[in-house]
């Protein structure tokens, strides 16, 4: 039992450090990502972020394709990694860098072609093929550094990275250079992105046939297929409707959905703490239940302040900040927000269920989402249009009710029971947001500004009166993972 309470004291430790890590590590990063994100649409058109978002799914690919899911397997050691397993991973990223690299390059022309770009887009593809060949000298120390939980460096990377795309991307677009400028942006992603690991984690670095290897290949590439079908259905949106609608129609649905799916970037960050905590516990019942419960708990609280303040300031930060070119896209946004809602608690169960090495679970959900979505855009989008891939969107998350259902009794967990207060403070929070921007003539951004901070502190002031005691375990938590208060012998906060 002593020792028990030891690891559990551990891992709170851990997972305090590791969280507070991601979460300013996602505050830099977002806080960037907006800035620039926002000073990039002042100077970009909708059709350059068509473009963007044919890059963003062509690197998710290349992610997907590049491991063959092996960099999740060899986090879930438990024992340092050979150093055959760190060249072999290298290398085999190598080869894949330069097929995907080959690849880009022959279809560059017919992607001009096809989804109707303008001529000056002819070359952005061969471009971000070949930096792709910069990705395998990040892999091995990202790898290294998570299995470790040594996530406050492992944030060093990703927020370097940030800074590069941003400075390059937004000094290339007040140039005059359209898509060139986030082209070039992500290239400089990819080159400080190597820059960094490699200074923060050093490994001995050399060439390893990746056959030759021993690697878990059957897992890996169990892990892979739920996240290929992940990919399936994100393509929808950049790859298949670029077919069917304008660019400039597509970079309104592009925008739509990535400002809809905001509120879930710090859960999605979080995922690399969550998976190789709840990986350390999955052989104990009722510590796994109590880290997938403050999982869930930790990503809701988080998504439904962000949700709440994106419903109340979309339309008015649209109309002062970013010009009327973007006006069209709001209902498409309205109507997809729910979407992070839906898989907040969502991202945390996947890693539960992959930590205990069950990726069949990930796969059949995404067999699920991706069938709704297809279904769904195959019926609706030719009755209405845009706002039919709104509509199949929405419908994917009848498959998140299955695994919530399946996980409550699996972990013997009561949602309701867990997350209502955190529903009650949400709606609270944004019917005081609507009221107050009807009270205040709107949209100069001090109004706006204080709109967002009342917002945050009715959502704060229910939170506080409806969910004190985790609110308080919490803050408990990170007091002892910081040594300001070591929790006492046989104590489990989690």
């Amino acid at each position: 039992m002593e020792k028990d309470a030891a690891q559990a004291q551990g891992l709170s430790r851990q997972a305090a450090r590791g969280g507070v890590a991601l979460v300013v590590r996602q505050i830099v990063t977002q806080a960037l990502t907006l800035v620039g994100g926002l000073a990039l649409l002042r100077f970009l058109q909708p059709e350059d972020l068509a473009l963007y978002a044919v890059i963003a799914i062509l690197r998710d690919w290349y992610a997907l394709v590049a491991d063959l899911g092996l960099g999740a397997t060899l986090i879930r050691c438990s024992e340092p990694l050979a150093r055959a397993q760190q060249r072999g991973l290298w290398s085999l990223q190598c080869l894949v860098s330069l097929a995907v690299a080959l690849a880009l390059t022959l279809a560059d022309p017919w992607a001009v072609a096809n989804f109707g770009w303008p001529a000056p887009y002819a070359g952005v593809l061969t471009l971000v093929g070949w930096g792709l060949l910069l990705v395998p000298f990040r892999a091995v120390p990202a790898v290294l550094l998570q299995q470790r939980l040594a996530l406050d460096r492992f944030a060093l990377i990703e927020v370097s990275e940030s800074v590069a795309f941003v400075a390059v991307a937004l000094g290339g677009a007040i140039a005059g250079w359209g898509s060139w400028a986030i082209a070039w942006g992500v290239v400089a992603r990819f080159a400080t992105g190597a820059l960094v690991a490699n200074a923060l984690c050093r490994w001995p670095i050399g060439w390893c046939w990746p056959w030759q290897v021993h690697f878990s290949w059957r897992l890996g590439l169990a892990y892979q297929a739920g996240n290929l079908l992940t990919l399936l259905k994100e393509s929808t949106l950049p790859l298949l409707l670029a077919l069917v609608f304008a660019p400039r129609t597509v970079g309104y649905l592009k925008w739509a959905l990535t400002v809809a799916l905001l509120p879930l970037v710090l859960p999605l960050s979080l995922d690399r703490l969550f998976f190789p905590l709840l990986s350390r516990v999955r052989d104990e019942p009722e510590q796994l239940r109590r880290w997938v419960v403050r999982s869930v708990q930790a990503n809701c609280l988080v998504v439904v302040w962000l949700c709440a303040l994106l419903a109340v300031l979309a339309e008015p930060l649209v109309r002062s900040v970013l010009g009327s070119q973007w006006q069209p896209a709001l209902p498409y946004f309205y109507g997809l927000l729910p979407t992070s809602l839906a898989f907040a608690p969502v991202f945390a169960l996947i890693q539960a269920y992959q930590a205990q090495g069950r990726p069949q679970v990930n796969f059949a959900l995404n067999c699920g989402w991706l069938g709704l979505l297809w279904l769904g855009t195959w019926l609706a989008v030719p009755a209405i249009g845009p706002m039919g891939f709104v509509a199949a969107s929405l419908a994917v998350h009848i498959a998140s009710l299955a695994l919530m259902a399946m996980a409550a009794r699996d972990f013997r967990i009561n949602f309701l029971r867990e997350l209502w207060p955190l529903a009650v403070a949400g709606t609270l929070a944004t019917l005081a947001g609507f009221a107050l921007t009807r009270l205040l003539s709107l949209p100069d951004l001090p109004r706006l500004a204080l709109v967002g901070v009342a917002v945050s502190t009715v959502y704060a002031a229910g939170l506080w009166l409806l969910w004190r005691n985790v609110l308080e375990q919490g803050v408990l938590a990170l007091r002892a993972g910081f040594g300001t208060e070591p929790p006492e012998a046989g104590s489990s906060v989690g």
